[in-house]
């Protein structure tokens, strides 16, 4: 747990997963904390020179709307991309519920990648946090006449394989 100021944590290098910060729920949750209720602490990735926000984009708004300067942050050893992942799958079990359009975002994040949309939809739905048959669609619509993917990264039983994709 670390003290940080509010301007320190980044929250423009798309590691916001949801669709939409809801100012309704903003506003609830910085009625509560002036009232002095203490919400569960953001995540942020700290990569030695920078505080990447992963997960509490609600709570940081409301903590802004309340007049506080500062924030109580869970900070974690990572970058850009350990933020993102970890973005994925937050409020999977808790918080403000995940909307249909949140869990998309997800999704589309992976797949848009060069890297993890390699992965396989089993992979990319374990790390969103939604069924595998929610990205074999996204993908389905993604790639529709894109034809340059032929080969995706699968892993099973701890070895990784390539694999062959129409």
């Amino acid at each position: 747990m670390q003290i940080i100021p509010l301007d320190q944590l980044r929250t423009d290098g798309g590691t916001q997963s949801r669709a939409a910060i809801d100012p309704v729920v903003v506003s609830e949750y910085a009625e509560a904390i002036a009232a002095g209720s203490v919400l569960p602490q953001p995540v942020a990735f700290f990569d030695g020179a920078t505080y990447w926000l992963a997960d509490g984009f609600h709570r940081l708004a409301a903590h802004k709307q309340a007049g506080y300067p500062n924030v109580s942050t869970d900070v974690r050893q990572g970058d850009r991309r350990d933020a993102i992942l970890y973005s994925l799958s937050a409020n999977a079990a808790h918080g403000l519920r995940r909307t249909p359009a949140d869990k998309r975002r997800a999704v589309e994040t992976l797949l848009r990648d060069e890297t993890w949309g390699a992965w396989s939809d089993r992979e990319i739905a374990r790390r969103c946090a939604v069924d595998g048959k929610t990205v074999a669609a996204v993908r389905s619509e993604l790639n529709c006449g894109n034809p340059q993917m032929t080969e995706r990264t699968v892993e099973r039983g701890g070895t990784t394989y390539t694999m062959a994709v129409p």
